[in-house]
């Protein structure tokens, strides 16, 4: 399995709506985690995206699985970027 960076963009005039959905993509993410697929993630503090650790073996199958987000089927992802990470310090290095 690799690591993968997800990077999500949120348009700010989607705020309201991604509050309607949050309970929904919380739900998803959780399902994931239990499932050992994402790592970690979180908000950026500025608001404007999000930024999500993923284990999986290429880079295809996170993009397929991260479309079955709740956010991004309600289209409330502005942009969606998944690139493999090769971390070499810390705790995700190996």
């Amino acid at each position: 399995m690799s690591l993968f960076v997800v990077e999500y963009t949120y348009n700010p005039e989607t705020s309201s709506r991604r509050d309607d959905h949050r309970g929904d993509h919380r739900g998803w993410i959780a399902e994931m985690i239990r499932r050992k697929v994402v790592r970690s993630t979180g908000p950026l503090a500025d608001g404007t995206g999000a930024f999500i650790i993923a284990d999986g073996p290429d880079e295809e199958t996170i993009t397929r699985l991260f479309q079955q987000d709740p956010f991004v089927q309600a289209k409330l992802v502005e942009n969606m970027r998944v690139s493999e990470w090769h971390p070499v310090m810390g705790e995700f290095s190996e």
